[in-house]
């Protein structure tokens, strides 16, 4: 057996993770859906085995992760999609703990759905610039920050 898958799953971690640290909202915000869509798969799998202890903890991380999404939008909560996004997220979580409850493969499926619609849209945004560099006039460097708000 080769240690190669398991380096290379090393290395994406290694690589995420400093990605975090950094600061970039964005990432951590593209991390988080990339762990919820994996811990909603994750509970469907464990529901179809007949799994119930597995499936409760794979929904609980979900809803857990839906909690930290949510709790990333207060300090922007004023604005009309944060708004909007609170209310998906909190359907979300209304949903999960349905499908928990009533054993509901349905509405695990349309958490999941989304779940990925909100990621591949989250994944299309590009990498804010925290700081560039402009030259002006006589090729001096001027820092110019550039701020990205998200949500």
């Amino acid at each position: 057996m080769s240690r190669l898958p398991r380096h290379i799953e090393l290395f994406e971690s290694i690589e995420r993770d400093s990605d975090l640290l950094s600061g970039s909202k964005l990432k951590m915000i593209q991390v988080l859906f990339e762990a919820l869509c994996t811990s909603i798969s994750t509970a469907q799998g464990h529901q179809a085995n007949q799994a119930a202890e597995l499936k409760v903890r794979a929904v609980t991380r979900a809803q857990k992760i839906l909690k930290g999404l949510q709790l990333a939008l207060t300090e922007n909560n004023q604005s009309t999609l944060g708004g909007d996004l609170a209310e998906l997220y909190a359907y979300m979580a209304a949903r999960l703990w349905h499908a928990n409850r009533h054993h509901d493969a349905h509405a695990l499926e349309e958490v999941l759905s989304l779940a990925r619609t909100l990621s591949d849209a989250w994944q299309t945004l590009p990498q804010p610039a925290s700081m560039r560099f402009d030259y002006v006039g006589s090729g001096a460097q001027t820092p110019r920050t550039s701020l990205s708000y998200l949500v």
